[in-house]
């Protein structure tokens, strides 16, 4: 028993630091890309495609980010000044779907013994993603009154 308890507690352990490891490589990466300005660089690239669908340019780089590294995307996306705070909350329950290039490595370095296809779980992620974010903007557009855009509220004294 205490041998079948050692080797759990010791395949937990490595589980644990080897996530860890991915998310330090992964936020070491994204503050090289903002830092060298590739992000700049390539939110202004996507910006004709995401006006058209009515994304404000103010959280490209944000969403960007958190497509490389969950944890601080989710919290640059949330922390983004913007007057429609409902474009924040969708772009976090995108992210939140989708999890992230980080994440999706964390998985395959798991499930890679098994040999699994990670292109249907990808697939499947980017669709949980896209999911999330209509659903949260479907709710916005059905029930008004959840709404906490600044834009739209009246103070009253």
């Amino acid at each position: 028993m205490g041998e079948i308890l050692g080797k759990s507690i010791q395949s937990a352990t490595s589980s644990v630091l080897l996530i860890g490891g991915f998310i330090v490589i992964f936020s070491v990466i994204l503050s090289i890309c903002q830092q060298s300005g590739l992000l700049d660089v390539i939110s202004q690239m996507v910006t004709p495609m995401t006006s058209y669908i009515g994304i404000p340019s103010v959280l490209l780089k944000p969403l960007l980010s958190g497509l490389i590294e969950l944890t601080n995307g989710v919290n640059l996306v949330a922390t983004t000044p913007i007057k429609a705070i409902s474009f924040n909350m969708i772009g976090c329950a995108f992210l939140l779907g989708f999890g992230g290039i980080c994440v999706l490595l964390q998985v395959f370095s798991i499930t890679s013994k098994a040999h699994l296809s990670i292109k249907k779980y990808v697939i499947g992620k980017l669709l949980q993603g896209t999911f999330a974010a209509l659903y949260t903007a479907l709710a916005f557009a059905i029930l008004p009154s959840i709404r906490l855009d600044l834009a739209c509220t009246i103070f009253k004294l």
